[in-house]
């Protein structure tokens, strides 16, 4: 018992001779028009600088600079950033073979704050940002402070494109046509171009992924993501720095099973929308007509990607009812964000939207850039399609709009034209 006191007193005298370095505080801020800021945090985009200003304090409180150090002629001062994988390993983030340290320097006029520029050319995923602050008495090299910050980042091309597909589909992005073969937990085997391609989950993420030649220049710089989703479908992401992964126009496309019609529609394109009119074709359709206008909104902020189910995608159903071709009455009958949700209308119109492309805006977040909507209806229906600027572009029927007593009257112009048209 008494040799167990002897060594406590000495481990006690030990670490009180044991120079003591208390933690400086260090705070960041990107700029934001260099970055996107996205709901969970900043993304940093290939290819693009994103201008980072660390603020640092000493242990003291007081800015880490040399002149807050006893001896300042001899004082070192070093505040480096850093990218770690999910193992805590320094990566590469610019392309070069060799791990990344970027040194970030002292701004001359704020003593203590400093200024990085990052320019990436990474896997699309996420990243640990480690931000690192030392001071040292450049003739001991002992350290008189330091600091350490970790932040999650993400790095993504600043154009992606998601596909949903099944076993033995194929389907094309850019110039690669890809054929699904296998896809499991143990990995992918499919076609890329001519190639037979098996692809095993990486080692320290567990995703699947291999870069590819999306754009046709015979370099393959941008990348393909592969899972298989809980409901058994695949969806495949692409990341390219070339907006030639996302195609002109979506394809329409359509099935007829008995007397339902599945199709799929773009509402969205670009900055181009679309107006969908389900218009109702059954026998009696002269007596009573009962049609349907879907309205994308064309709010930008409200085609905003998230990673929340029905977070953006802005429509709006309106049902018109018409008696003999000539009375007619509107009804809201939904309004909402669509994409990521199941919307159904009246058991007759079934929508669930889906979106295809996102464009990276500096500053803002990412924009959808195509929305598309999947449908199912009854095949006595027709889809009509506009690209309408104003109500007067539509097609109505009824010259006789009758008052809605117990609902809200409809704003066509703000409908159309796009006013007050706010993301909910």
């Amino acid at each position: 018992m008494k040799r167990g006191f002897v060594l406590f007193g000495i481990l006690v005298l030990l670490l009180a001779t044991l120079p003591m370095v208390n933690a400086a505080t260090i705070s960041y801020s990107f700029d934001p028009n260099t970055i996107l800021p996205t709901e969970w945090g900043e993304e940093i985009i290939n290819g693009n600088a994103a201008n980072l200003t660390i603020t640092i304090l000493t242990n003291t409180s007081e800015p880490f600079t040399a002149s807050s150090f006893p001896d300042p002629a001899n004082t070192s001062i070093s505040v480096t950033v850093q990218f770690l994988d999910p193992l805590g390993l320094t990566v590469d983030v610019t392309g070069d073979g060799t791990e990344d340290t970027f040194t970030a320097t002292e701004n001359v006029s704020n003593p203590g704050v400093y200024e990085v520029s990052i320019t990436t050319n990474a896997r699309p995923g996420e990243y640990t940002m480690r931000i690192r602050a030392v001071a040292t008495d450049a003739n001991t090299g002992e350290v008189l402070d330091e600091g350490t910050l970790d932040v999650q980042v993400y790095i993504s091309d600043p154009y992606w494109v998601t596909v949903w597909a099944d076993e033995g589909d194929e389907i094309q992005v850019g110039s690669l046509n890809i054929e699904l073969d296998t896809i499991n937990d143990r990995g992918a085997v499919l076609v890329l171009g001519s190639d037979l391609v098996t692809l095993s989950p990486d080692s320290t993420t567990g995703e699947i992924f291999t870069q590819v030649d999306l754009d046709g220049d015979g370099v393959a710089t941008d990348w393909i993501f592969i899972k298989k989703t809980d409901e058994g479908s695949v969806e495949i992401k692409f990341y390219s720095k070339n907006e030639s992964i996302i195609p002109l126009e979506p394809e329409d496309t359509i099935k007829v099973s008995s007397n339902k019609v599945i199709r799929q529609v773009w509402l969205k394109n670009g900055n181009n929308f679309r107006q969908v009119i389900l218009w109702d074709q059954s026998p009696f359709s002269f007596i009573k007509a009962v049609d349907y206008y879907i309205i994308p909104s064309k709010n930008p902020r409200d085609w905003k990607e998230g990673w929340g189910s029905g977070y953006s995608g802005k429509v709006t159903v309106i049902k018109r009812t018409t008696w003999f071709g000539l009375f007619a009455r509107d009804e809201k009958v939904f309004e909402g964000n669509l994409f990521g949700r199941n919307v159904r209308v009246d058991d007759i119109l079934n929508l669930y939207g889906r979106w295809f492309g996102n464009k990276a805006l500096f500053g803002w977040g990412w924009e959808v850039y195509q929305g598309i909507a999947r449908m199912i209806y009854p095949s006595n229906y027709e889809l009509k399609f506009r690209n309408a600027a104003i109500p007067a572009e539509l097609e109505f029927r009824g010259t006789i709009t009758l008052p809605n007593f117990f609902g809200e009257s409809i704003d066509w112009n703000a409908l159309i034209i796009g006013e007050n048209t706010t993301a909910t």
